[in-house]
């Protein structure tokens, strides 16, 4: 990738209000483009959901407590919000009428959510080494997948869902065909999987690490489309004296719905915006708090949620502790489409 960042110094920015010192876990819009509702989960149990219309005076539309860290959330169809986390529970609130119920659960914590437009489905991905994928009309799932390892990532587009484990496996499901995975790949990077985001046209999902990098891979085996694969470096300073590498995890991506170019968010603080098919990176913003753990876009592309916490990833601990901070960009063209 191409480093040629337009650094931006006022951005168009509002900090929601985040009560408490507990890590975020995850930021997510609504999937209806009409909407700009946000949830927002973290380690103190609560899932806090947020009607953005107008990001400088937010609205608090409900706030619903699990009874231990909450790791994932993500909004389904018909005002629902699921969540879980470390009480290995799966658990659906209406965001309307704040009737909340619980319809199962994992062996150990649930790591990942995401919910699936097309088959109405929402799959759960657990430290129990298996994705469980539920139909909410009926409060039951319909098919567990047996993963081999820890989940740590995952997400779902069109008809496929992407799972990343602990031992560096992708699982590629047809969420229409849940039997047996449709594909089971090596990660292309060397070290831990920290996030897999799919193509907003899903031919394609790109995955992060821990050791500063990205990779864009497609699903089609044919060789002349895998030769269109590639992996980059990124979210590492160098000190120019010592000739040092700083190198840190990149935690967070995101795709612009429309423009089809993605965020990646490190360890380093900071937010990178990608054009995949160029090859080269198109802003860079500002220096956040602490490290980027989260990154969701609107339905509609206008807004970029940014949750920042940090992470304990340093020898030592920083006195006092950085702030979390949930941002809300409102997104210019220009930041994110490709040029």
């Amino acid at each position: 990738m191409i480093n040629n960042p337009h650094y931006v110094s006022t951005p168009n920015e509002f900090l929601l209000p985040h009560k408490g010192t507990s890590p975020i876990s995850k930021v997510q819009y609504t999937h209806e483009p009409e909407k700009k509702w946000l949830a927002i989960s973290s380690w103190d149990g609560t899932v806090r959901i947020f009607d953005l219309v107008n990001p400088n005076t937010p609205i608090e539309l409900r706030s619903c407590r699990q009874d231990r860290a909450v790791l994932s959330c993500t909004f389904a169809g018909n005002n629902k919000l699921v969540s879980g986390g470390l009480d290995r529970i799966v658990k659906i609130v209406d965001v309307m009428s704040g009737a909340e119920s619980k319809i199962g659960g994992h062996g150990d914590a649930i790591r990942c959510m995401e919910y699936n437009p097309e088959t109405d489905l929402v799959a759960t991905g657990s430290w129990d080494s298996s994705v469980k994928f539920w139909d909410l009309r009926s409060s039951h799932s319909v098919a567990t997948a047996d993963v081999g390892d820890k989940v740590y990532a995952m997400d779902v587009k069109k008809n496929r869902a992407v799972i990343g484990t602990k031992d560096r496996k992708v699982f590629v499901y047809d969420m229409r065909n849940l039997r047996q995975p449709e594909q089971v790949r090596d990660s292309p990077l060397k070290y831990q999987t920290r996030a897999i985001r799919c193509f907003p046209t899903g031919e394609a999902f790109v995955l992060s690490s821990i050791e500063g990098r990205v990779a864009v891979e497609y699903f089609d085996g044919n060789s002349d489309i895998q030769k269109d694969k590639y992996a980059f470096k990124c979210h590492r300073n160098k000190d120019e004296a010592s000739g040092v590498e700083q190198i840190y995890p990149v935690n967070a991506l995101t795709f612009h719905p429309i423009h089809r170019t993605f965020a990646s968010g490190g360890s380093d603080c900071l937010v990178n915006i990608w054009d995949p098919f160029n090859r080269k990176r198109l802003y860079q913003f500002h220096r956040f708090p602490a490290s980027i753990v989260s990154l969701a876009f609107s339905a509609d592309g206008s807004q970029l949620a940014i949750g920042s916490s940090y992470l304990y990833e340093l020898e030592t601990t920083p006195n006092p502790l950085p702030e979390n901070t949930v941002t809300v960009r409102r997104i210019v063209e220009t930041e994110t489409k490709v040029r």
